[in-house]
């Protein structure tokens, strides 16, 4: 299946205190660490959505790992939602959506879970930063942003997807680290 791949770099990340996307994971950004599993996977497209102030194009050296860079609009606040959006329609294909603050999600998972398609959902809800887009969801999504109803969660349940419930023994792949707590346990 051809699809392209996106990592999501772009939140303020005020829980942590500093930006998630440069924190030390094992010795590297976590942006470097979570970069890697996407390429790893063979995408046609190979994007980073982050702000512009983020200076990711300096900072990420693009130039060495064949990667867009997505910024979000400065006068925009619409969140992931219109960050997968925007990265959607540039690639008018499936895309693989990863957050960058999900350091225990593997290649593996990512291959042999997420990439088939569908979303998976836990005791709070689906799990929109580490999902398939499929293009044909555009259009709920546009809907969405236009009507400032930002919650990623309603438009993946209207979008009828096909549906896996995370079991005990995958919950720890879908942890996001928030704060510094979280990274650390």
């Amino acid at each position: 299946m051809s699809f392209a791949a996106v990592l999501l770099c772009g939140g303020r990340s005020t829980r942590m205190g500093c930006d998630k996307a440069f924190i030390d994971w094992q010795g590297r950004p976590l942006w470097q660490v979570q970069l890697d599993k996407l390429q790893q996977l063979g995408p046609e497209r190979l994007l980073i959505s982050c702000r512009a102030e983020q200076k990711v194009g300096q900072v990420f050296n693009l130039s060495s790992i064949a990667s867009e860079c997505v910024f979000d609009p400065p006068e925009a606040d619409d969140g992931p939602l219109g960050a997968i959006t925007r990265c959607l329609e540039l690639v008018q294909m499936p895309l693989l959506v990863l957050a960058v603050d999900m350091p225990w999600m593997t290649v593996e998972f990512l291959r042999d879970h997420i990439l088939p398609g569908g979303f998976f959902r836990g005791p709070h809800g689906f799990e929109t930063l580490c999902a398939v887009y499929r293009p044909d969801m555009l259009p709920a999504m546009q809907g969405a942003l236009r009507e400032r109803r930002l919650a990623l969660q309603r438009v993946v349940e209207e979008s009828h997807p096909v549906i896996h419930e995370i079991t005990t023994d995958q919950s720890p792949w879908f942890q996001n680290a928030n704060t510094p707590a979280e990274l650390a346990r």
